[in-house]
């Protein structure tokens, strides 16, 4: 069972505070709107619920209403401007003066809990609209253009169409006539300020100059439209698409690239755009080997895996398995130095085109292994059966200072938070039950042996459908449950079991001592000798946890060396990649002058091999 082979509920009596309501929507409310108010401490359903209570004089009138919000997140509510929000201004359209009252009842707790703030709002049946000005002088295919005016309608309340009228002239081609162009605008944070995306089909794609005429069009959410005055003349120049900014400059394979610019379209194959980035130069190997000529059609082509906008685009450092060579190809799958041009090209359906290239020197760092420790809500309920809750920051803690002891000197870096700016990483779930039902207390459940780590990432969790087709367990992961078995008095006691193992969490498990033993809570502060017991055992099942975590990312790398199977033949002294009956429970805990357990011989060879140098 040592072999690789739900959240807590709230402690009862506890109070809730009271909500915080600390600002409302001011904006002109029309109908099919929200009006949104912010604050903190909204509970919704199944945990309580929300109302909302207005109070307040309108031209000088008393009016009231109780409202039941639409939306309800923790931070703010949504309340939809219906018929029962517009009856306030029935008799009186105009201004509400008054207060709202947020109303939160717990579904525990038979008693309301309130919190409010001044409130002023206006009403119209409708806002006319108007425009000011559209966009900057100088645009780009894709770009956002930026709509000033009034009457701009929010979601829900209707739509809003910028209409450009006149002739687009291409600096390479013919004019094209743009009669009734129509692009959506969408809201900003008032009804003055708003965006809407330069879809190619308006000018195209090639540089050139609009001029003509513009207005908007409002169609309210009962169908209603209304136009404002046209705007005129509007001019608008459509510059080529540019790379003007890379970053980093120095990037290892799976880790992501921004490209910053202007006139890039996005990968989208129902509005038949793509932008292409070209690199054309010559990459010289950090190993010494030839440089190696990227010129004419040996040019990389990369594609950008996401889309920002028109002046933001990311590249990700992928490579590929060549099964004819048993090597990866692709930019990242060598470190070394590349000097060129790197030029933009984007295309809308059958057309193209091709930005002038700027100069581009760029690095391709050795490869480095992120490893991201995904905790599962089942490891917080497997620190309730050792009776350790109170103390999941320290165990955690441990587990990562393990973590990054036993990879120092290569390029393994392990975080509990997905590594920013990289797109291939190896996850590990750390949970609480083996899905298996054999009770390890960890697995490996990638496919195959991943010689050389050319597999950067990978998922040590959930369940590999290629794993199971082959017969071979499918789950895995970290599975704290599966660590009581150390215990000698476990129902089915694992072939390492200690007294130890007693000794250290026997004071705190319920599942060892379910009457003797005294579960450190969240929140507790210890003291004396306990603090020391606590302290001691948040050691030990760090260290098992994390010794545990290091053996099975060593399999998702190509460990062992040497052996024809995965694990050292015969028990070596302190070595993490020994079988788990050969890895003593001292040893994994770190306990009596035992461990910590490194990785020696060709297991180490091999590890500096492929990510040495590290920090």
């Amino acid at each position: 069972m040592a072999a690789c082979d739900g959240a807590v509920p709230d402690p009862e009596g506890a109070v809730l505070a009271p909500p915080i309501l600390e600002a409302a929507h001011t904006d002109v409310l029309v109908p099919g709107g929200r009006l949104w108010l912010v604050g903190d401490g909204f509970l919704a359903p199944p945990a309580g619920d929300v109302r909302v209570r207005l109070e307040g004089v309108v031209d000088g009138h008393a009016a009231g209403v109780t409202l039941i919000p639409a939306e309800i997140e923790a931070t703010r509510l949504g309340i939809e401007v219906d018929a029962a929000l517009a009856r306030l201004f029935e008799d009186a359209p105009g201004r509400f003066v008054g207060s709202a009252t947020v109303i939160v009842r717990p579904a525990d707790q038979p008693v309301d809990l309130t919190a409010s703030t001044p409130l002023e709002l206006r009403f119209a049946p409708f806002v006319a609209p108007a425009l000011t000005s559209v966009g900057e002088p100088n645009v780009a295919p894709g770009a956002l253009l930026v709509v000033r005016g009034d009457g701009l309608l929010d979601e829900g309340e209707g739509v809003t169409t910028l209409v450009l009228e006149g002739t687009f002239q291409p600096d390479d081609g013919p004019a094209r006539d743009v009669s009734g162009g129509r692009l959506r605008v969408r809201k900003g944070a008032s009804r003055r300020e708003g965006e809407a995306f330069l879809d190619h089909g308006l000018f195209g794609i090639h540089p050139g100059s609009f001029e003509g005429l513009a207005w908007i069009e409002s169609v309210a959410a009962d169908g209603t439209s209304r136009v404002s005055e046209a705007l005129d003349p509007v001019r608008l120049r459509q510059q080529a698409p540019a790379v003007e900014a890379v970053g980093p400059r120095r990037a290892a394979r799976g880790q992501i690239v921004t490209v910053r610019g202007r006139g890039m379209l996005p990968n989208d194959p129902a509005r038949e755009t793509a932008t292409l980035l070209r690199a054309e130069g010559t990459f010289v190997p950090a190993d010494g080997g030839p440089p190696v000529d990227l010129g004419g059609p040996r040019a990389l082509k990369l594609l950008p895996e996401t889309w920002i906008d028109d002046t933001e685009v990311r590249v990700a450092l992928r490579t590929r398995f060549d099964p004819a060579t048993g090597s990866l190809t692709g930019l990242g799958s060598r470190a070394g130095q590349f000097r060129g041009t790197l030029a933009v090209e984007i295309l809308a359906g059958r057309d193209r085109f091709a930005a002038a290239p700027v100069p581009f020197a760029f690095e391709i760092a050795p490869p480095t292994q992120q490893v991201y420790l995904e905790y599962q809500p089942g490891f917080t309920e497997g620190l309730a059966l050792f009776g350790l809750l109170g103390a999941e920051k320290a165990v955690r803690d441990r587990v990562l200072a393990v973590c990054r002891r036993d990879y120092a000197g290569v390029r393994v870096e392990f975080n509990e938070i997905p590594p920013a700016g990289w797109a291939e990483f190896l996850t590990v779930e750390i949970g609480g039950r083996d899905p298996n039902g054999r009770a390890l207390l960890g697995l490996d459940n990638t496919p195959e042996k991943d010689d050389g780590n050319l597999r950067l990432d990978e998922l040590l969790g959930g369940r590999n459908a290629e794993t199971e087709a082959a017969g071979a367990l499918p789950f895995g992961g970290i599975f704290l449950d599966s660590f009581l078995s150390l215990s000698p008095d476990a129902a089915e006691p694992a072939v390492i079991a200690s007294p130890r193992f007693d000794d250290i969490f026997g004071a705190f498990s319920p599942a060892l001592a379910p009457e003797a033993a005294a579960p450190f809570g969240p929140g507790e502060r210890a003291t004396g000798p306990r603090q020391a017991r606590v302290a001691e055992a948040a050691r030990v099942l760090g260290n098992l946890v994390g010794s545990t975590i290091t053996h099975e990312v060593g399999h998702a790398l190509g460990l062992a060396r040497g052996v024809d199977g995965v694990h050292n033949s015969g028990d070596l002294e302190r070595e993490i990649m020994d079988r788990g009956e050969d890895r003593p429970f001292c040893e994994r805990a770190e306990l009596d002058g035992c461990g910590p357990a490194t990785f020696q011989g060709e297991n180490r060879a091999y590890l500096q091999s492929i990510l040495g140098d590290g920090p």
